[in-house]
Order: structure tokens, then sequence, then C-alpha cells
């Protein structure tokens, strides 16, 4: 086998192992679009209050059940996958991490989006798509250290897909009318 189609397949190998090991920051993320549609009365994070600036510290988009339930859900595929596909993360916690990476991640954009003055659900390009990963990843790799896939093309192929995914999942979202703008 040629060097060329080894690199190529080591890249694709990589790829979907950095796929599966996000995948739990992928559903935390995900997850509170759908489930907190199901709340009567979803309640804020921030409870309505203003940050010193006069803005909402987070606004209504982000709540305690999406939060919760976003964490739940990353965790509970973070274990399918590591029943499933044993090895993946290096301990039961690392998917929780990755869970709590993306909500944080998540959550970090709106209060910056606030600051800048974009209202909820308005756009912050590469934010909007990567910041949750962003965050998931350097949380668990502070805590369990980089992945032996994660070499710098691998990352940005990584990011990349991420947010392309985003995007059209998103959109998805939009028309399956769980969202009021496609991005």
């Amino acid at each position: 086998m040629g060097l060329d189609r080894w690199m190529g397949e080591q890249l694709l190998t990589n790829l979907i192992s950095a796929l599966v090991y996000v995948l739990p920051a992928y559903v935390a993320n995900g997850a509170p679009v759908v489930l907190v549609r199901a709340v009567e009365r979803p309640r804020p994070l921030d409870m309505g209050r203003n940050f010193i600036d006069g803005r909402r510290i987070l606004g209504d988009g982000k709540t305690f059940e999406g939060l919760f339930g976003g964490l739940l859900s990353g965790t509970a595929i973070g274990l399918v996958v590591s029943l499933l596909l044993p090895g993946t993360f290096r301990s039961p916690l690392e998917p929780v991490t990755l869970s709590s990476g993306a909500m944080l991640g998540d959550i970090l954009g709106s209060f910056a989006k606030r600051r800048i003055g974009i209202s909820q659900g308005g756009p912050l390009p590469v934010v909007d798509q990567t910041g949750f990963l962003a965050v998931a990843l350097l949380l668990a790799w502070t805590i369990f250290g980089p992945k032996e896939w994660s070499d710098a093309f691998t990352l940005l192929l990584l990011f990349l897909v991420t947010a392309l995914l985003h995007l059209g999942t998103n959109a998805g979202a939009y028309l399956l009318g769980l969202k009021e703008r496609w991005y």
C-alpha cells in the first residue's frame, strides 16, 4: 500500500474516531432544542436577570430544563458508545465531561452574544457552530489529555464537519418547526 493511500485511510480513521468521541457533545448541544418543547414553561438559567450592562445575562433560550436534558442525553449516548465501542473513552466520566463542556460552551456563546448586543436567536458565525465543541474538547482534554487522533489536520476536519452538521441540523430543526431560524 502506498504512503498516500495509508495517510488517507489513517485520516479517515482519525476523523471517524473523533466524530464518535465527540458524539456526547453533539447530543448534549442538540437535545435541548427538542426536549424543551415538551416543557410548558421552561425556566431560564438567568432567571430573567440582567447583567451590569443592562442586557439579559443569557436570555430565555438557555433553560434549566435544556441544561439538564442536554447533560443527561449527552451522557447517556456516551455510555451507549462505551458499551458498543469499548476504549472510546478513558473513563466513564469522559462523556459527562464532554457533555458538560458542550453545555458550558453554548452558555458562554449566549453570554458573549448578549454582551455584544446580539439578541436571542441572532447569529454569531463560528461561535454558534463550533463554540460548544471547542469548550467540550478543552474541558475533556484538560482532565483526560488529548486523544491519539488529535493532530492538527484531524481537528481542522472535525471542526469543519461540525460546522456543516450544525448548519444542517439547525435547518432541519427549522423545517420541523423546532427552531424559529434556519441557522
